[in-house]
């Protein structure tokens, strides 16, 4: 159908054009050629013709016979038609009016002559990623500025349409004052120091950390809560430990009782002072009286345990005047035990209820050492070797019985001869043997008996060096570590001076004496310096990681022989930062991890060294042992390879007995600084006061040791001291000749001037 419709237009169309040719006459829009044709005129032929047709800011548009106007992108004509065939001046359109809006939700709009361009709002961007745009159907979408981190430390970011804010988090304070900020450079949050304003009233210690803080009982006291930390001094208060009990006599509200009793006495500055001491009596008399309690409320012949981490308890209650003749109660917890006389715990021939109880503690031992009643030899230590135990029965009258009452210790270590089995005399608030005895003992139990109830444990004397011992070694100690600082000292100074024996042995040697050097300094003058606890826990800390050290360099000096006889004539070495990083990074690792464990073990009462009583000298003495047992691994594979290579066809003679010497020489000076502190285990009891001697001599000459070792023993060490000797005693002849030629030439002149 459109086909013929066309077919027709154009039929008529050159129907007209031959009609109007006959009449030498054009239809409007077509002219007369010279050859009596009619063809098209183009209204629209340049832009000069097109804008005085349809007007300014127009584009014209030819057509068969006509012509029509449009305006140009980006304008309009004012009666909003859009095809016009006359003239219309045709106006710019500012898209950024429009409705619905042409760039999208979240963006700013801007118009240009006949075009415009779309950004997004601040805060926002495209889900391409384009700057401008003008397809903006698809719009801004959110930025989320949070995932940048633009807050900083200590700061929550909130994230908000088209912005952020940052806030400090709780217990922090922004540095400028602002409650929100945006800029991380100028505004910082840090902590709120809260003790400043007293948060934790009366008898209690603020420990501030960050954002945070909490509230300790001083020693002697405890939260009225039974809380250790807490943080609202209205709702918790402390409270003198005297007037500190049970909530009841049940075993649980006895074991929180028992529980923060040793957190608040162990944090005394002194736990060896009278009034840690009497808070101890304290404590203990009131463990007696609320177990018994609870053991009065068991039913006949019943027995009930009970264990935590503070106590083992064992209870039993008999009734209505039922003892049997000659019956004894016996209760046994994990490590000791109690056989007791039931005419003893009942006291009395009628009763309603007889009970006993028996505690074993397993935190008190270390609360209680250190007094003893009827010590009188100044130069003997007591150790507790068992734990503490308190013994109690319904009887009243406990001071006297007329059968002994039994008790037996698991020992927590070897006891000997001087083994006591004592009490805790309340009234002395010390340890005493007065009325107990030792019956039986063996290298795990002592067995112990007394007359009287009460708490009891079981002491070791310690020998402690007698005075005039204690004299020498000092003397020792000092003339050999002073002779020792010396020979390191020559040591050092060879070794980074004398050129024909550098190599990395010697760095290796260097690193070592230096090490030693400042160990054994600090050593002379830091050992006995315990007026201040901080300072002398600094000074252990410091020697453990020396002597570390020293031993550390050992180590890499039999890495470093190990590498030369694997290749005698290739020989590898160490490298200088891989050598640092072990020789001086191995023991801060050390130090760092056992300070942090147990911080409590840098520095005693005598000595500026790890503490010897809690086993924390095994952070020094582990180490060492494994590097000398790697350290011996290493040279018996080096002595043999040695011996394969001795033994080859064409060995290299003078480097492999090169090799030889240095590896018996770094063999024997582990022996002699390793085995030191073997010697200095032994020394436990006053028949091994020897071993003290042998350990304080070695100990102190090891400086010399070295420098005998790898100076004196060393040829090109040796021609290098006899080069300098003879250097230094031809300076004296030199001297002395040019004073003796000036004399004589004064006297030639004397002579020449006088005649004679």
């Amino acid at each position: 159908m459109g086909t013929r419709y066309g077919h027709l237009i154009l039929a008529n169309y050159f129907c007209n054009v031959w009609i109007l040719c006959i009449a030498n006459r054009c239809q409007p829009g077509f002219y007369l050629t010279k050859n009596r044709t009619c063809i098209d005129d183009d209204e629209c032929y340049d832009e000069d013709a097109s804008e005085a047709r349809c007007g300014v800011n127009t584009i014209c548009h030819n057509t068969l016979g006509s012509f029509y106007c449009t305006c140009k992108k980006g304008f309009v004509t004012r009666s909003g038609e859009m095809i016009f065939t006359f003239m219309s001046h045709c106006q710019e359109n500012n898209e950024c009016f429009q409705n619905p809006p042409v760039c999208g939700p979240n963006t700013i709009c801007y118009n240009t002559v006949g075009s415009f361009y779309c950004l997004c709002k601040k805060g926002f961007a495209t889900s391409t990623g384009l700057t401008n745009f003008t397809d903006g159907y698809t719009g801004c979408i959110d930025i989320n500025e949070c995932e940048s981190d633009p807050c900083g430390a200590n700061a929550t970011c909130t994230n908000r349409p088209g912005d952020f804010s940052c806030t400090c988090n709780g217990g922090f304070v922004s540095t400028t004052g602002e409650r929100n900020f945006k800029n991380k450079t100028k505004t910082q949050c840090r902590d709120i120091d809260e003790c400043e304003s007293d948060p934790c009233g009366a008898n209690a210690t603020c420990t501030n950390r960050p954002g945070d803080f909490y509230c300790t009982c001083n020693g002697g006291f405890v939260s009225t809560t039974g809380e250790r930390n807490f943080k609202n001094k209205t709702k918790t208060q402390c409270r003198d430990l005297k007037h500190f009990h049970p909530k009841t006599s049940s075993l649980e509200d006895i074991d929180s009782f028992a529980h923060q009793s040793f957190t608040s006495i162990s944090k005394l500055n002194n736990t060896s002072s009278k009034e840690a001491k009497e808070l101890v009596s304290n404590f203990l008399e009131v463990m007696e009286n609320y177990t018994i309690a609870a053991a009065q409320n068991l039913s006949h012949q019943e027995k009930k345990n009970f264990s935590s981490d503070s106590f083992d308890i064992l209870i039993q209650a008999i009734w209505n005047n039922t003892i049997l003749t000659d019956e004894r109660a016996k209760l046994a917890t994990a490590k000791n035990s109690l056989d007791i006389s039931w005419n003893n715990v009942a006291g009395k021939e009628s009763f309603d209820v007889a009970a006993v109880a028996l505690i074993s503690y397993k935190q008190l031992d270390s609360l209680m050492e250190g007094n003893f009643v009827d010590d009188k030899n100044k130069a003997t230590k007591l150790e507790l070797i068992s734990e503490v135990i308190t013994a109690t029965v319904t009887n009243v009258d406990r001071k006297i019985f007329s059968d002994p009452v039994i008790l037996t210790f698991e020992n927590k270590k070897n006891n000997n001869e001087k083994a006591k089995c004592v009490y805790w005399d309340s009234s002395a608030s010390a340890w005493s043997d007065r009325g107990c005895k030792v019956d039986n003992f063996n290298t795990t139990h002592t067995v112990c008996s007394s007359r009287h109830l009460s708490s009891f444990a079981v002491l070791m004397a310690l020998h402690e060096i007698e005075k005039s011992d204690d004299y020498y070694l000092r003397m020792i100690t000092t003339v050999g570590i002073i002779l020792s600082l010396v020979c390191l000292f020559i040591s050092i100074l060879t070794f980074i001076l004398c050129r024909s024996i550098k190599s990395i042995r010697t760095t290796i040697h260097t690193h070592l004496c230096v090490s030693l050097f400042l160990a054994e300094l600090l050593f002379l003058v830091g050992i006995t310096k315990t007026e201040n606890q901080v300072g002398c826990a600094v000074i252990a800390g410091f020697l453990h990681y020396l002597f570390l050290a020293c031993f550390a360099w050992m180590l890499l000096e039999g890495v470093q022989l190990y590498f030369m006889v694997v290749k005698v004539f290739n020989a590898k070495s160490l490298r200088p930062k891989y050598m640092y990083l072990f020789g001086y990074g191995f023991p801060l690792i050390v130090v760092a991890v056992s300070a942090a464990v147990y911080a409590r073990g840098y520095g005693t009462d005598k000595y500026c060294w790890l503490d010897l009583k809690s086993g924390f000298l095994w952070a020094f003495l582990a180490p060492v042992c494994i590097i000398i047992l790697v350290n011996g691994g290493f040279f018996i594979i080096t002595v043999w390879k040695l011996v394969d290579k001795f033994s080859s066809l064409n060995p290299d003679m003078d480097q492999l007995k090169k090799i030889r010497a240095f590896t018996f020489t770094a063999i024997a000076q582990l022996c002699l600084l390793g085995c030191t502190w073997i010697f200095g285990m032994l020394h436990l009891r006053k028949e091994t006061i020897v071993m003290s001697y042998i350990f304080t001599v070695i100990n102190s000459l090891q400086g010399a040791y070295i420098f005998i070792l790898h100076c004196l023993f060393n040829k090109q060490v040796r021609d290098e001291y006899a080069k300098l000797l003879v250097g230094v005693c031809q300076m004296k002849k030199a001297s002395k000749y040019s004073e003796f030629s000036t004399t004589s030439t004064q006297g030639l002149k004397s002579t020449h001037e006088t005649g004679m």
